[in-house]
């Protein structure tokens, strides 16, 4: 099993002392020095202070930031978890995507999701209510867009005429493609589109709020991963935060990474501590020693 560590900034404000150049490439070098299979960053653009201010986060752009982790590792896997797919126009995304990959050596994982903050989307003049229709015909462009020849498409959201894109990723056909969420549709696709799957942590106590069916636990990911056929080619399954200095919660940790690889996970999340960069480090270095080499030994059934 792999594991994708989260650059530590789900906060708001992010830290300070972590927000600088110096600081995210150091991270990402240690990460990969530590043994880790990848860093990950979210995608906020524009979140309501409503939300920021009742447990949400601010956020780096994602391909700026990875552009940094990039330039300081030669290993290391560079993960969205996740873009917004409706919040882009698919042409500049597909130029981000490729410059990174190609700049990085063919190191991208691209995670993609349709998105479930109304107000966000309003600010950013998204239509909410369009956010699947926009997902699927974006996700169409995209992969038309990497694939080196001109594009002549004409859709409902975006219309295109003899339009070519250079570099293309140096993955190929394209950087493995991620897509996050619980839904049946979003199950659906990634069994249409040969993706990886990340299912999302969703309190039932927040289910119906979200429109999307509650994740609480490893029994849940079971039961959505039996309604699954084919079943995902992988999935990357998001571990709860650990108290490193409590050996019950390590346990809990480990158990349900352990439980999480029998089902068939390959890749599990887990997000980074610390607000300084010593904190920040030390949480990586403990990590290791209690949890990520143990880790590293689960593989998924064959």
């Amino acid at each position: 099993m792999k594991i994708a560590y989260g650059l530590p900034f789900l906060s708001c404000p992010p830290p300070p002392e972590l927000l600088a150049g110096e600081a995210l490439s150091e991270l990402a070098r240690s990460a990969e020095e530590t043994g880790f299979g990848a860093v990950f960053l979210t995608e906020h653009p524009a979140p309501s202070q409503r939300w920021r201010q009742t447990g949400g986060h601010d956020a780096l752009d994602p391909f700026v930031g990875l552009a940094f982790a990039a330039a300081a590792t030669t290993r290391l896997r560079l993960l969205t978890y996740l873009v917004v797919l409706p919040y882009r126009n698919p042409f500049l995304l597909a130029k981000s995507v490729s410059s990174l990959d190609r700049l990085s050596g063919g190191r991208v994982e691209l995670g993609l999701g349709a998105g479930y903050q109304k107000a966000e989307f309003h600010a950013l003049g998204v239509d909410f209510d369009e956010r699947n229709e926009l997902f699927d015909e974006a996700l169409d462009v995209l992969l038309l867009a990497w694939s080196g020849q001109p594009v002549t498409f004409e859709g409902r959201h975006f219309s295109a005429r003899d339009t070519a894109l250079e570099p293309t990723p140096a993955q190929q056909p394209h950087p493995p493609l991620w897509f996050g969420g619980n839904s049946k549709l979003t199950r659906r696709r990634v069994a249409e589109r040969g993706a990886g799957w990340m299912p999302m942590p969703n309190p039932r106590a927040t289910a119906q709020h979200l429109r999307s069916p509650p994740r609480e636990s490893t029994d849940d990911l079971a039961a959505m991963l039996a309604s699954m056929r084919p079943p995902p080619t992988a999935v990357m399954y998001p571990l709860p935060a650990v108290r490193l200095d409590d050996q019950a919660s390590v346990r809990a940790h480990y158990d349900e990474a352990a439980r999480a690889a029998e089902l068939g996970v390959t890749w599990c999340t887990i997000s980074g501590q610390g607000r300084t960069m010593t904190e920040a480090r030390e949480f990586q270095l403990r990590y290791r020693d209690a949890v990520l080499d143990r880790l590293s030994a689960l593989e998924a059934p064959a």
